[in-house]
């Protein structure tokens, strides 16, 4: 089927003289205003299949990017279109500059990754049916690497979300189709802290000493050891008791002295 173009002026909803209704309805979303002579034209050309819903690429030739957008109403003035002022941003466009208005035909959408920008989304109840509500109003037809916004007005909160991937083709519509939904993680999603699992092994640290190692207490020191630290403690310092350890330890480490080596005898004995 051939396609159609028009060149037309694009001004945001803010400079319409669109209703408030309809200016806050087209706020949020890629649904825009065409005027009726484009109708007419696609009519009289038979560019248009029964039951079709059209879908038209608005396209910044200077910058030879353009992005493809439902069509809300063709009840624009003669001669203009609107779009979202967020469409105009993405396609770096000021009020009146001249786009290119061309009727495509995407397919119908099997598959889509999302990514929302806050994790508060899939804390919601139920995103996925809040998505289906909004997007299906709103978002008729979505792009891979887009970004959308998600109003909640209930919620009286905007979510953003990325289009991650979209099957079968970068551009598909989601409206009267199956649509498997994905979800990747949050930008500002942060992991929870692992939590390690107490350690009931008993380290080397906390093993008590053992009754043979060097360090055990069990056994009395050696009677040198005894005599030595005796000599030198404060309290055998300038007594008479302090002359008789010394002499003790000298006999015991000269070999002269051997403890318990006298000559034992039992009763009665001579």
């Amino acid at each position: 089927m051939p396609s159609y173009t028009i060149n037309l002026p694009c001004f945001s909803f803010t400079c319409s003289t669109q209703s408030e209704e309809i200016t806050k309805q087209c706020r949020y979303g890629n649904k825009i205003l065409l005027p009726p002579n484009v109708l007419h034209d696609i009519m009289a050309q038979e560019l248009f299949e029964d039951g079709e819903i059209m879908f038209f690429k608005a396209i910044n030739s200077k910058i030879e990017f353009g992005q493809v957008c439902g069509v809300h109403e063709f009840t624009a003035s003669p001669g203009i279109c609107h779009l979202p002022y967020h469409i105009m941003e993405d396609l770096a466009l000021t009020e009146g500059e001249n786009i290119t208005i061309e009727k495509v035909n995407p397919p119908k959408g099997t598959y889509v990754k999302l990514r929302p920008h806050k994790t508060d989304f899939i804390n919601l109840s139920n995103p996925k049916a809040i998505l289906e509500k909004i997007m299906s109003k709103d978002y008729p037809v979505i792009t891979q690497g887009q970004t959308i916004a998600i109003n909640c007005a209930d919620l009286n909160r905007v979510f953003r979300i990325d289009i991650v991937e979209t099957k079968p083709a970068e551009v598909i519509s989601i409206v009267n189709t199956d649509l498997n939904v994905d979800f990747d993680e949050p930008i500002d999603y942060v992991p929870p802290t692992p939590v390690q699992s107490p350690n009931t092994e008993p380290t080397s640290a906390s093993l008590p000493p053992s009754p043979h190692s060097s360090q055990s207490n069990s056994l009395p020191p050696p009677a040198s050891s005894v005599a030595d630290s005796a000599v030198h403690s404060p309290l055998f310092q300038n007594t008479k008791i302090s002359e008789k350890v010394q002499k003790f330890s000298k006999l015991q480490k000269s070999g002269v002295f051997t403890p318990f080596s006298g000559r034992g005898y039992r009763l009665g004995s001579k």
